[in-house]
């Protein structure tokens, strides 16, 4: 597997890690909670899933902006969901405690 494989699976796996934590702060865990954040993941998930896709069939050398672009907002998202994760913990945790 090259580098690129390997970052691609990390960060999908971070992404699920973290709608898995968010999902598991949050207090109500009722089935539209669940539907809300598998519909959620998967248009996080997406962009990236696509670019990837593209960037296989693609036979050029260059650096691909948009494969770039599609990390990052796919890091950016992973970061805030794990962000929104800790901080309803630490409330959950504050009121409770």
């Amino acid at each position: 597997m090259d580098r690129l494989t390997w970052e691609a699976l990390l960060t999908f796996v971070l992404l699920v890690a973290g709608f898995i934590s968010l999902y598991a702060a949050i207090h109500k865990r009722t089935n539209f909670a669940r539907y809300s954040m598998t519909v959620l993941l998967i248009a996080s998930g997406a962009p990236l899933a696509v670019m990837l896709v593209l960037e296989s069939r693609r036979d050029a050398l260059d650096a691909n902006i948009g494969l770039g672009m599609a990390f990052f907002l796919t890091w950016l998202i992973t970061a805030l969901v794990f962000a929104a994760s800790v901080i309803i913990w630490i409330v959950k945790k504050r009121k409770h405690g």
